[in-house]
């Protein structure tokens, strides 16, 4: 039966789709009763299951009365829980805002729910970051620091997002179909970043 809690919301910033495949470097040490969803206007993540071109509620069906999340999950190979992909056609951010906080409230099964972001895209749902009680990012060695990793930081110390509580880490990973030419060179440029911005040191 399933009952109302006060279901945890755990936000993962990431910089590659294929960081799907690689959550386990997430620091995240259980994934069973935890549903993922993406948080997008556009599918980010769609691509990568060539489920692109599917109508889907994704996370906007919350606002329905009835929706309730197990009704919009789907199970893909190497995806360690169920997914929620991003709506489609588009919905507005402010829409998507409002069904992230329904999350704590909405009756599941699902213990805790585990938003995926794209780091181009956090800027987006600053208004759904009050629910959510630990961020933490998911990184590609390939990619470089972008302006949007440093926005990103900006924004989580501008509005006091990031405590000792909520902070989930910086988790650095390597795709094995991404390879890196100096991975320490590379490796340098993210210290230099926890320099200037040391609330994301690993």
């Amino acid at each position: 039966m399933t009952q109302i809690t006060n279901r945890p919301v755990h936000c993962l910033f990431y910089s590659h789709v294929w960081a799907i495949h690689m959550l386990k470097h997430a620091g995240i040490s259980n994934f069973e009763k935890q549903v993922l969803i993406e948080l997008a206007v556009s599918s980010n993540l769609a691509p990568v299951f060539g489920e692109q071109g599917k109508a889907r509620y994704g996370l906007a069906g919350l606002l329905r009365l009835a929706g309730k999340l197990e009704q919009f999950a789907q199970t893909f190979k190497y995806v360690p829980a169920p997914l929620i992909l991003a709506p489609r056609p588009e919905i507005a951010a402010p829409a998507l805002c409002s069904a992230v906080n329904l999350l704590p409230i909405s009756p599941s099964d699902f213990q805790g729910a585990i938003l995926l972001v794209h780091i181009d895209d956090a800027p987006l749902f600053l208004s759904a970051y009050q629910t959510v009680s630990k961020f933490s990012i998911l990184w590609d060695l390939s990619d470089a620091p972008t302006p949007a990793l440093v926005e990103l930081a900006e924004l989580l110390t501008k509005y006091a997002f990031l405590t000792k509580e909520s902070w989930g880490g910086f988790h650095l990973y390597k795709h094995p179909n991404r390879p890196i030419i100096d991975m320490e060179s590379r490796r340098d440029l993210f210290q230099q970043t926890f320099q200037d911005f040391p609330d994301l040191a690993v």
